[in-house]
């Protein structure tokens, strides 16, 4: 793409929102590529336990060159005896499973298997598209904390210039000098804390994406927070149990001890095959010392039946019992998981949504506050400790603000994410409260 050409030219930026983020992401991000891989290696699992049904044919040959020693002499037909024997041929032979449990819990497991592959890649695009989002919203929150304290900090340092000139002139106490003094302190010291934060967090987003976190678009300074759809956690509670990809991950884990245990209980059944080969030899030797080509063909049944093993099969279903029941138990528990999950995230967006326009309407009052009490230590009925805490609630309640709308919004993902609905359109809709 164009726009990633140009982040990649030394010194110069371009904007990027969530949706280009994601999509760079899926193309620089190590982590997902090593998924992709792991689908296309996942997907041969089937055909390898099918393989094992079909028919196996291989040839052999074989090529014999006898030099004796003894005896001296010559046969009937003048040839020396010591000059040896040669023989040559091959075999062409076949082999057709007709009962063997280990084959065929091998095809199912094969099946399984390629199963689970898929549902771990999508595990992984739902899981990039969430540390992507977490991601591009924590450049986002340090972005806005290192300019709320900037601001503060910048308001910190007037009033520290005027309680000096004010205890100059007279008309103030040293106290009011210490109490700037102190804000202005506490100020710089959070900065700090900010830049070092906004860095860490751009170091993370140009880890998955490979993009400058220069470019970054902020929030929209309105945004729409919507309802979940359904409105009701039940019904996201039902459809995370049906369409959860950790439940089906795991429920797949299951079918797949199941078949290991049915290929230990299976091994003490005998294994039945069908066999067919073709013989064709070749001697130099007469025919009356076994020797001319010889040819023939045979088809036949081979039943093998295990009769004593050591006791190490019984162990074999004992321990693959064991990890069925490790399974099912590991079921129950990503079941109780998710229901957790979809709980948790559910009341993120429904409360968060509503602790978003609190804050919204706690930023108005505390900013009313702010100019107040700005207006009251002018005219003298408010101290230089009152504006000070006046501007510390309108700082922190602008962090709090920023903080509870990405709270929001990575609800919203998680939600989504916890009944397997993560995609590009849940992205494209969150992607609205960007600012373009």
């Amino acid at each position: 793409m164009i726009w990633l050409a140009i982040a990649a030219l030394p010194g110069q930026a371009t904007a990027f929102d969530l949706i280009e983020a994601w999509q760079a992401a899926r193309n620089y991000d190590a982590g997902y590529a090593a998924s992709r891989a792991d689908l296309a290696a996942g997907q041969e699992r089937q055909a390898q336990g099918r393989a094992g049904l079909l028919p196996q044919v291989s040839v052999t040959g074989n090529y014999t060159r006898a030099n004796p020693i003894a005896p001296k002499g010559q046969d009937q037909n003048g040839r020396d005896l010591r000059n040896g024997a040669e023989s040559h041929g091959y075999t062409l032979g076949m082999t057709q499973p007709l009962f063997d449990v280990s084959r065929y819990t091998g095809y199912q497991k094969g099946k399984i298997d390629t199963a689970l592959s898929q549902t771990q890649y999508e595990q992984a695009e739902q899981q990039l598209i969430s540390d992507v989002a977490k991601a591009y919203f924590d450049v986002l929150l340090a972005q806005d904390s290192l300019s709320a304290t900037q601001a503060a900090k910048k308001s910190y340092k007037s009033q520290l210039d005027q309680a000096k000139t004010s205890f100059e002139v007279g008309t103030a106490t040293i106290t009011d000098t210490y109490e700037a003094q102190a804000g202005y302190d506490g100020a710089i010291a959070e900065e700090i804390i900010a830049q070092s934060t906004l860095e860490i967090a751009i170091n993370n987003l140009t880890r998955l994406t490979g993009l400058p976190g220069s470019g970054i678009q902020p929030l929209a300074s309105r945004m729409v927070l919507d309802k979940p759809d359904p409105e009701t956690l039940d019904g996201w509670v039902a459809q995370a149990l049906n369409n959860s990809l950790e439940i089906r991950a795991q429920t797949q884990q299951v079918a797949r001890a199941e078949q290991d245990l049915t290929e230990k209980r299976g091994s003490h059944l005998p294994t039945v095959n069908l066999t067919a080969n073709y013989q064709d030899n070749r001697s130099n030797q007469p025919a009356a010392l076994g020797g001319g080509p010889t040819r023939g063909s045979s088809i036949g049944v081979n039943i093998s039946l295990p009769l004593f093993a050591g006791g190490g099969i019984n162990a074999q279903v004992r321990e693959a019992a064991a990890r069925l029941d490790s399974a099912r138990e590991k079921l129950e528990a990503t079941r109780r998981k998710v229901r957790e999950d979809v709980r948790r995230a559910y009341l993120g967006v429904t409360n968060g949504a509503a602790y978003v326009r609190a804050q919204e309407q706690l930023l108005v009052s505390a900013k009313s506050k702010l100019e107040s009490t700005r207006l009251g230590k002018e005219v003298g009925v408010r101290t230089n400790l009152d504006l000070l805490k006046a501007e510390q609630d309108y700082t922190t309640t602008i962090k709090t603000l920023a903080d509870a709308r990405y709270r929001y919004l990575n609800a919203r993902i998680a939600l989504a994410q916890s009944v397997g609905r993560l995609d590009e359109g849940v992205l494209r809709g969150v992607n609205a409260s960007i600012r373009h």
